[in-house]
């Protein structure tokens, strides 16, 4: 998107079948056993951003979840002289820092390969690719688009394909294409269907501008994760604007998309704005949140009815063995919604909802009965319900780390808040004994034996590497946990005010005295502890 010119301000319009339909009935069946695309993320882009405020990246990445950031390659910057690469780059290892992954798009191929209107001059691919490889190793970019929406760049489908038979072997990460304004297959076929050029393809990327919201089946026959990587809609805290965002990103879930990314985040367009810089959140951020914040990179998504009653739209999720539900009320009146859990273990579900008045916000636990609960849909609303993961019962516990096989100890036995928390071999210590109790809707307190102190987030921080210690006990979200399980009598233990992230192993030590901090959830051996009687 080029931020001087573009204009088109989308619109969607939403129809309610029956006037005060006040009831709706119809059960939403989700069967947890019947998956579809997996999940890689959500996100937005940094384009002409500048670099990110640090208030803006700790609400985009820790409150709303964030999990992929969208860069620009400037067509300036060399690995000699970086210069216009420098507020991207920084972008980009801010990102990796939470967790999140990164895509780099090139908008203007630099002048000395492309004929002056913006094409690339096909004998020099090559030269081309091993300029982007040279810019992918800088921002540490985990993939490379050549060219942001081809067709205001007057690239053919035969220069597309032919960049991917000759310039896209010399980049050496991950490609994605054709990232096209109206997400046009002609651009991506011709590559997929040639075994050459399918083999270098890693993502099929596009936007919605003009259409191309549907199911990509090429794309997916070939074994490709399809990606929506630019839309917006104006009026960042209008709740019409926002239930065409979240009908948007449903239906692409719907159509096997597997991540969708907001334009971008710029303080200076007011009309699209997520987060300021003062890290305020709007209320089409607290909308993508809805998505991004539960629906972890690598959950897979879940048959589910899409449509069960006029106005109600549900995408459904099983991330790491919990079902997570999505469910959009897009009528002008509240619905009453049923739903059938099928093949799933939820005994309880904890509601987030985003409507004109709430952002995100906790509204409470609902019973699952049966296979089943109902919730009542407010007009205008996204609510997302989240499998309660309250397995682990009362009683006095050694955490054990998958990764290492030790144990999760406070420093040199310490008592005093501050002390910070290590893994280390168990020996029996009363200072790697912990009590943990339930205080209801799936969060516990855990208190060390030995000290009587709570194991607590430093300064309730949210970033990744946060200290993770005891201090007294004083029923902050900061130490309040929930137990997630994984497999095998595994969990990911989270802290209520930082729910994407976890307790986490430094570097996937297996060291004696390595510490315990606060890192984002990656799935990985070291972020899984098992509760064992000690």
């Amino acid at each position: 998107m080029i931020p001087a010119t573009k204009i088109l301000r989308a619109c969607a319009v939403f129809t309610a079948a029956g006037a005060l339909a006040l009831n709706a009935q119809t059960t939403c069946t989700v069967n947890m056993t019947a998956p579809q695309q997996d999940i890689d993320g959500f996100g937005f882009s940094s384009a002409w951003c500048g670099i990110l405020e640090t208030p803006k990246a700790n609400s985009l990445y820790g409150t709303l979840g964030m999990s992929l950031l969208r860069v620009r390659i400037d067509q300036g910057g060399t690995t000699n002289n970086p210069g216009s690469w420098d507020d991207e780059i920084t972008n980009a290892a801010v990102a990796h820092s939470w967790g999140a992954k990164v895509l780099g798009t090139c908008w203007t191929v630099p002048s000395q390969w492309q004929t002056g209107n913006g094409d690339l001059i096909t004998n020099d691919s090559a030269a081309f690719g091993n300029w982007l490889g040279q810019a992918a190793n800088a921002h540490n970019l985990d993939w490379v688009s050549a060219q942001n929406e081809p067709e205001g760049a007057n690239w053919s489908y035969a220069d597309m394909f032919n960049f991917m038979l000759k310039g896209s072997p010399s980049i050496g990460r991950p490609v994605a294409m054709p990232e096209s304004w109206g997400f046009n297959d002609s651009y991506s076929d011709p590559v997929l269907n040639n075994a050459t050029t399918d083999n270098d393809t890693t993502l099929v990327i596009g936007h919605l501008y003009a259409g191309g919201l549907y199911e990509h089946t090429n794309a997916i026959a070939h074994g490709k994760h399809v990606w929506m990587t630019e839309f917006y809609f104006d009026g960042p805290n209008s709740i019409s604007s926002c239930m065409q965002e979240a009908k948007q990103i449903s239906d692409c879930m719907n159509d096997q998309f597997s991540a969708y990314c907001w334009w971008w985040d710029y303080d200076g367009d007011t009309n699209t704005i997520l987060v300021t810089s003062t890290g305020a959140i709007n209320l089409n951020g607290y909308t993508l949140g809805q998505f991004a914040k539960w629906i972890r990179p690598g959950s897979q998504r879940v048959t589910s009815t899409y449509n069960p009653n006029a106005g109600v739209f549900v995408t459904a999720y099983n991330v790491f063995g919990n079902v997570v539900i999505v469910a959009l009320n897009t009528n002008t009146y509240g619905a009453t919604q049923p739903f059938s859990i099928q093949n799933g273990a939820a005994t309880t579900m904890e509601g987030y909802r985003t409507s004109s008045t709430q952002g995100m916000a906790d509204i409470g636990s609902f019973t699952v009965s049966g296979g089943g609960f109902t919730a009542t849909l407010p007009a205008q609303s996204v609510t997302t319900f989240t499998q309660t993961a309250g397995n682990v019962a009362n009683g006095v516990y050694k955490f054990i780390n998958l990764n290492s096989g030790m144990c999760l100890d406070v420093y040199n036995s310490g008592t005093t808040n501050g002390t910070p928390l290590q893994q280390w071999p168990y020996w029996a210590g009363s200072n790697e004994k912990w009590t943990v109790t339930g205080i209801g809707s799936g969060q516990y307190e855990i208190l060390g034996v030995q000290s009587g102190l709570s194991l607590d987030i430093y300064g309730s921080d949210t970033t990744n590497g946060t200290k993770v210690e005891i201090w007294g006990y004083h029923g902050g979200s900061n130490q309040q946990f929930t137990f997630t399980p994984t497999s095998g009598g595994y969990y990911r233990i989270t802290p209520q005010n930082a729910t994407g992230s976890c307790l986490d192993v430094s570097g996937v030590s297996k060291s004696e005295g390595a510490i315990v901090w606060l890192w984002s959830w990656l799935d990985g051996l070291n972020q899984q502890w098992s509760p064992q009687a000690p």
